[in-house]
């Protein structure tokens, strides 16, 4: 009888474990899925950062804002206001997908307003104390190319239990982009959480889905992982304020493979002391912002 328990338990915890690694490789395609979208972080292009005043756009070599050589040399004079930008065109472009215009005028906090020519997307970006104007091509010429992101060993022993304390008040916390910006997040609690019998802090922001979201950083950053911190979500607490952190889920952030991009950069207070040798790996392939460079 109980040899039959032990291969029952044996059993249970083999179907356990091959579950959750079932999940864990669902979870690495949706991840690659997201990175080669149209709204994905491997098409970018360009990013030009504004502010209020007057712009030249084009691929003239004397541009305010220097496009790609495949675009006119004189493209679009732009004029920037706290809250409004204004397009003037040379050439038509394409409005929402199916306008053609060669003026416009739009908001700058509404992410549903866009234009194109060819294949190329731009708009307004909003993000991590940036306000700039990003492009895509969506026949960006590595897209056919193969990505090789490389992870840590998948361990069960990185999915790690921790307690969600709120604040009373949201706190305001102080952050850098990759960029050197500063910006202000609402931070609206604390994890914690024990790792071999030692107890660490994790500080969220919350994210759109509801979800925490944490950039971190540990002792592995800067060699064997991304420097500038890597990016983790975690799913709100249960009634016992209960949280699970999968550090398998760790991933780099859309800096680790393009200089378009205005990631946030782990905080003092994320940085974790010790290796979290779990998840993605740095990135070591040919930058894929390489060809507008």
């Amino acid at each position: 009888m109980k040899f039959r328990i032990i291969v029952f338990v044996i059993f249970f915890l083999s179907c356990s474990e091959s579950k959750l690694l079932v999940e864990h490789q669902i979870w690495k395609e949706k991840r690659m899925n997201a990175l080669f979208a149209d709204d994905g972080y491997l098409n970018l292009a360009g990013l030009y950062s504004i502010d209020s005043g007057y712009y030249t756009m084009g691929s003239d070599e004397t541009s305010d804002l220097k496009l790609p050589d495949i675009f006119p040399k004189n493209f679009a004079k732009i004029y920037v206001t706290d809250s409004i930008i204004s397009f003037d065109y040379y050439d038509e472009v394409i409005y929402k997908d199916s306008i053609k215009t060669k003026k416009a005028t739009i908001k700058i906090h509404n992410k549903a307003e866009y234009f194109s020519w060819k294949s190329f997307i731009w708009f307004v970006h909003m993000g991590s104390g940036v306000k700039a104007i990003r492009l895509r091509d969506l026949d960006h010429p590595m897209l056919s190319d193969q990505l090789i992101i490389n992870y840590f060993p998948y361990s069960k022993k990185m999915i790690i239990e921790g307690k969600f304390k709120k604040y009373k008040e949201d706190k305001t916390r102080k952050s850098f982009n990759i960029q050197g910006g500063m910006f202000e997040e609402k931070i609206p609690g604390i994890i914690t959480f024990s790792i071999k019998g030692h107890q660490y802090s994790l500080e969220p922001t919350l994210s759109g889905s509801g979800k925490f979201f944490v950039v971190f950083a540990d002792k592995t950053s800067g060699n064997e992982t991304y420097g500038g911190g890597r990016f983790l979500y975690i799913n709100p607490p249960d009634e016992n304020q209960k949280v699970i952190l999968d550090f398998n889920k760790s991933y780099n952030p859309p800096c680790g493979f393009s200089i378009f991009t205005t990631c946030p950069v782990a905080t003092f207070q994320n940085t974790l002391p010790i290796k979290i040798k779990a998840g993605e790996k740095n990135y070591n392939g040919i930058s894929f912002s390489s060809v507008y460079e």
